[in-house]
């Protein structure tokens, strides 16, 4: 057969009518705009986002473009290359795929390999050996009915990652453990009748309407296409590589009979009139898994031609003309109805592997001519240069986290730092140029060329922190005491525009009257403010909130002639210090119905912090904004202009965290688990 055309491909002897330029310019513009228009509640290590990094990672393969290849190394930097926070969830290890297909354009960056790594390596040397299922609760202490591979969807999020991590290290437990997991799902999940999985134990008994099985598209998707990306890095001289691409073909002939008329697929695969709207990332997953199944040999081109080109086209129904992939199934347990307007990371990243599987296939793919120069060319365009509210993990400098925007900067204090002084305070950096420079600063004092504690033209960090609240670090008030929180347990990113950096983190406090509390904290910072935003949520062991509890915030004097500024009734607070002749200002700006008190207490020998008292709402949450002032910046110095900037900025209040909570979440698990 003649190397098909850019334009066009013949199969069966009827031409298709696709053109991989078209297609091309389609997955462009719907990456770019996703680009551009982030959900802005998706955390970047979270599952719904590692489809959309192996899209972008495949259009930049297929296309040479490095810009796409260039967002996911920002992301991947964002992230500290990290997995999600779960030890065991499937989920967690996603975004994996693409970190490793990052680090294997240059195994000499190992930071891109070693925290995905290392979490697989602790599952390895500590796996958990009960035969979970979602009809049962675990009978082991502390294990969780994820802890498995108990759910369809996992066979996309871990085995791929598991496969590429035997790739890069040649070690073949790897490999044996993902056999062992893939095998106890599909021993549990696969219906050899229908070639399908269900999505888990609780549809066995679960019927459609019509009385039918219940088989969900999407799961089934992305089972279909983790297949896809997990045999092309298993050794096809391994012992159990027959058995998953007879798996590919076996789901495959069940994938070609339950697409419909219009080249979608629907929610319900065996009772299509369930929800009778196609739905495009199950969709889009099965047409990447059947393009790639032909440009690997293991799929008959002409038998399955037909339908990935009406697959393509019934994909472009969902896709708006400025690139906007709609008709997404939502996060959740099982389908909704969906729409135009219903989106989703894992739907653009659907759609871009479907459609760069299918320019592969056309022969319109154009990689790369200088892989070196390419990478670099992504890695240059990952830089921060221009002014931008940005947030990441820093797990090269004891896992901190730190934010900035064109005014100001923080960082708190990761793992790293457990057993240290510093525990949940907020830390300052003064910049005094509005372009980043977070990256720049950890770099040059990790490598020991320059310290962030001298100011060498950009600012600098002179604020001592230590184990006080620093600038608006939070403690819970019991018994005339403050019990404040060690370093952070987990911490992850959201995807936002360059406008606002956010983030969340989790700090459980130690016993209090012997009940475990921990602590939900949502930070947000815009461009153009002194002040981050918070809204702090307090759960009990049972994941419950806590209402009525007190809380303080505080912000902790640098020097002994700090001037303390305190009017509970406006709702602001403020600590104004002098270092080296330059104004330092702290200050906190909160509802004035919302504050209980402020008052001065000591901390420590001879230390001092202004505290501001809360009671947490129904719903277990205190909101407030922090943050600082620094006289060499020429913006804001005297106290006078800073109690008046802080006083413009108590009211609204609305929450920072506008998507599905951490108790919203656990409240559709359990309600799920109960059906």
């Amino acid at each position: 057969m003649n190397k098909p055309s850019l334009a066009s491909h013949t199969t069966a002897g009827s031409a298709t009518g696709l053109d991989a330029r078209q297609i091309v310019a389609t997955l462009k513009r719907s990456a770019d705009w996703q680009l551009a228009n982030p959900i802005g509640t998706n955390l970047i290590t979270f599952w719904v986002a590692a489809p959309y990094y192996d899209g972008l990672f495949r259009l930049a393969q297929v296309t040479g473009d490095s810009k796409y290849l260039g967002a996911v190394i920002s992301y991947g930097n964002q992230a500290g290359w990290m997995p999600h926070y779960h030890k065991y969830h499937a989920d967690d290890v996603a975004v994996g795929h693409t970190w490793f297909d990052v680090y294997r354009m240059d195994p000499s960056k190992k930071h891109r390999l070693e925290p995905v790594k290392a979490r697989v390596d602790s599952v390895l040397a500590s796996p958990i050996g009960e035969a979970l299922d979602f009809r049962y609760s675990p009978k082991t202490p502390g294990v969780e009915v994820t802890d498995r591979w108990t759910w369809c969807d996992a066979l996309y999020m871990a085995p791929p990652t598991y496969s590429r991590l035997a790739l890069i290290t040649g070690d073949a437990k790897y490999l044996e453990f993902m056999d062992r997991e893939f095998a106890y799902t599909y021993d549990q999940l696969y219906d050899k009748e229908e070639k399908l999985f269900f999505r888990d134990s609780l549809c066995f008994v679960k019927k459609t309407p019509s009385g039918k099985k219940t088989f969900w598209s999407r799961g089934n998707g992305w089972v279909y296409g983790g297949l896809g990306f997990l045999l092309e890095t298993m050794p096809k001289t391994h012992s159990t590589y027959a058995f998953y691409e007879n798996l590919f073909r076996d789901m495959t002939k069940s994938v070609l009979a339950t697409q419909q008329p219009d080249g979608l697929w629907r929610t319900s695969l065996l009772d299509p009139n369930q929800i009778p709207i196609g739905e495009l990332s199950g969709s889009a997953f099965y047409v990447f898994g059947l393009a790639w199944g032909v440009n690997h040999g293991l799929l008959d081109r002409a038998t399955v031609w037909p339908a990935i080109e009406r697959g393509w086209k019934g994909l472009m129904t969902c896709v708006k003309p400025d690139g906007y992939v709609g008709f997404v199934q939502r996060i959740g347990f099982a389908p909704d109805d969906l729409g135009p307007d219903s989106r989703q990371d894992y739907g653009t990243g659907a759609f871009l592997l479907a459609g760069s599987e299918i320019v592969t296939a056309l022969g319109g793919a154009t990689p790369a001519a200088d892989p070196a120069k390419f990478l670099a060319e992504a890695e240059a365009l990952a830089e921060l240069k221009e002014p931008r509210a940005y947030a990441r993990l820093v797990p090269e400098r004891k896992d901190d986290l730190a934010w900035e925007n064109d005014k100001v900067a923080f960082r708190i204090y990761g793992p790293g730092l457990r057993d240290s002084l510093e525990n949940s305070g907020i830390d300052v950096w003064s910049k005094r140029v509005p372009y980043p420079i977070l990256n720049k600063w950890f770099a040059l004092d990790i490598a020991g060329k320059l310290s962030y504690h001298v100011d060498h033209g950009e600012g600098m960090d002179q604020f001592n922190t230590g184990d006080s609240r620093g600038c608006g670090g939070l403690g819970i008030w019991h018994g005339d005491k403050l019990v404040i929180s060690n370093v952070y347990e987990w911490a992850s990113i959201y995807d936002t525009t360059p406008d606002e950096a956010s983030f969340r983190v989790d700090y459980r406090y130690p016993a209090i009257d012997g009940k475990t509390i921990v602590e939900t904290r949502h930070t947000t910072l815009r461009m153009g403010e002194q002040l981050f935003d918070v809204e702090a949520l307090f759960l009990d062991e049972n994941r419950k909130p806590i209402p009525g509890l007190t809380i303080a915030a505080g912000l902790f004097k640098q020097t002994s002639d700090a001037v303390f500024f305190q009017d509970a009734a406006t709702g602001i607070m403020a600590v104004w210090d002098r270092i080296d002749g330059e104004a330092l200002g702290t200050g906190l700006a909160a509802s004035p119905a919302s504050v209980l008190e402020m008052r001065r207490a000591p901390h420590g020998d001879k230390g001092e912090q202004a505290l501001c008292f809360f009671r947490t709402d129904s719903d277990g949450k205190v909101r407030y904004r922090a943050g600082f002032t620094w006289s060499k910046a020429g913006e804001i110095t005297t106290l006078d202009a800073w109690k008046a900037y802080l006083a413009a900025r108590t009211s609204h209040f609305g929450p920072v965290f506008k998507g599905q909570s951490e108790l919203e979440a656990w409240k559709a698990y359990l309600a799920a688990r109960a059906k």
